[in-house]
């Protein structure tokens, strides 16, 4: 067997969970990081265009949140049976999950291309960033099957419990974009000058260079995703058993980023400082949600490996575990965000009214910040189980009453744009103890998906 194939789940458990998480994290961080080196550059083309890169994070975020369809199903079953000691089983299911990934690419990018100009109105877009928009978002869009690509190639490595190897392809991926983003953008070394679609255009090609890199190193290992001569090219079952784990978390996602969609029209009624504002402050906050989806895949992993070995009680464990470190990263975290505000969003924008604006931002989020640890690791710790529902019933609802709650402090009760800021800050708070409970009260123990195939004794083994 190869060495990859290996369960973890029976090593020291906190040694366990840094390996994994870490690796995660800084690879989130990265992840961040292409963002806000993005910003950086984009930032010297002035308020306009760091607005209109603003509202298309926006939509990106729900662009990416429908690759959790087949993403969070390839590491959930791969991890399975890991864990139930069936490779073979996890790389079928993880050839078809690249199916459904790259199926779900291709609707996407021709969904988008067409109705992008009726988001940016609705987001309250002036046309000249209307314009920025549009130019930026044109060239993801060409090649957003490799963002796909990437994600999915991600989930297998992290299914096997091997987190370093893509953070060391995300790294270098980071390299080659932060050196090309003046290059495309403003025509140095006899580039050509493309202003913001230059950012766009240093983004896909560092994507694509990483998807050849993980392929590669996948291959090597024998699992890179394709079916075997004997296997059916597609395979029913399988397929639904992906889309039953990540369709709660898809839709929950996506419904996530069209509230907020919405949410930059009430925004908008402030100016496009606050949209340049609130898209560096999320941009900066990424770091702390990032952080927490690198213990989230080690939660993920963790209960599915255990799960699919039959060790209930131990995934339990290893949950409130993962959630605690996540816990006390969260705090440091928020004391930055607290404490030094106007240092951070000065990094990225001279505007004062940006600056002031976003400070505002970081400091009011801060202070339920530690709660977005436990809204993040617990999706993970749910998606490893198999079991998701619980995780769209909870960010659903909360999520769209960020709409009227911020409509009710900013423009009713007249707080301004700090109203918006708190209508954010509040529903994180609740969003991340509701996910804890209903953790905590164990529906997701009789809840299993069948497509690890455990045995019927299996809850018994608590």
């Amino acid at each position: 067997m190869e060495q990859s194939d290996q369960p973890i789940i029976y090593r020291n458990i906190h040694v366990t969970i840094f390996r994994l998480s870490l690796p995660g994290m800084i690879s989130s961080v990265l992840q961040t990081l292409f963002q806000l080196i993005d910003a950086y550059w984009v930032g010297k083309l002035g308020a306009d265009a760091l607005a209109a890169i603003g509202g298309c994070a926006f939509i990106l975020w729900a662009i990416f949140s429908l690759t959790a369809l087949s993403v969070n199903g390839i590491a959930t079953l791969v991890a399975q049976n890991i864990g139930a000691k069936k490779p073979d089983q996890g790389r079928f299911a993880a050839a078809q999950g690249m199916l459904l990934n790259t199926l779900t690419a291709i609707i996407v990018m021709g969904a988008v291309y067409f109705v992008q100009n009726s988001l940016y109105r609705l987001m309250g877009f002036d046309p000249q960033v209307l314009l920025l928009a549009r130019q930026y978002m044109n060239i993801i869009l060409a090649g957003l099957i490799f963002s796909f690509w990437f994600t999915a190639l991600e989930a297998v490595f992290r299914g096997l419990g091997d987190t370093k190897t893509p953070m060391i392809v995300l790294a270098v991926a980071l390299t080659f974009n932060a050196v090309a983003d003046p290059l495309f953008i403003f025509g140095w070394g006899g580039f050509p000058k493309m202003g913001i679609a230059g950012a766009a255009m240093a983004t896909i090609l560092s994507e694509f260079l990483a998807v050849l890199i993980l392929a590669f190193l996948l291959k090597r290992r024998k699992y890179l995703p394709k079916t075997e001569k004997g296997e059916p090219a597609i395979s029913l079952a399988v397929m639904k058993k992906l889309i039953a784990i990540g369709a709660p978390v898809a839709f929950g996602g996506f419904f996530f980023s069209i509230i907020y969609v919405v949410l930059t029209r009430i925004i908008s009624r402030f100016g496009m400082e606050a949209i340049a504002a609130i898209g560096i402050g999320h941009r900066i906050e990424g770091i702390a949600w990032f952080a927490c989806v690198g213990f989230s895949v080690a939660a993920s992993t963790l209960v599915g490996q255990n799960v699919g070995a039959g060790r209930l009680k131990q995934a339990a464990k290893a949950a409130w575990l993962v959630n605690g470190y996540g816990v006390l990263i969260l705090i440091v975290v928020s004391a930055i965000y607290f404490f030094f505000p106007d240092t951070l969003m000065s990094f990225f924008t001279q505007d004062p009214a940006v600056q002031r604006l976003g400070a505002e931002y970081l400091k009011i989020v801060a202070v339920f910040e530690i709660f977005l640890a436990l809204e993040v690791i617990m999706e993970g710790a749910f998606s490893g189980a198999g079991y998701t529902l619980p995780v769209m019933l909870v960010s659903v609802p909360i999520t769209a009453a960020r709409i009227p709650l911020a409509w009710f402090l900013a423009v009713y009760l007249n707080w301004g744009i700090q109203g918006i800021w708190w209508a954010i800050a509040v529903t994180t708070g609740l969003k991340g103890f509701l996910n804890a409970l209903l953790f905590a009260l164990g529906f997701w123990k009789r809840k299993l998906n069948d497509g690890t195939k455990l045995s019927e004794e299996l809850n018994g083994k608590e």
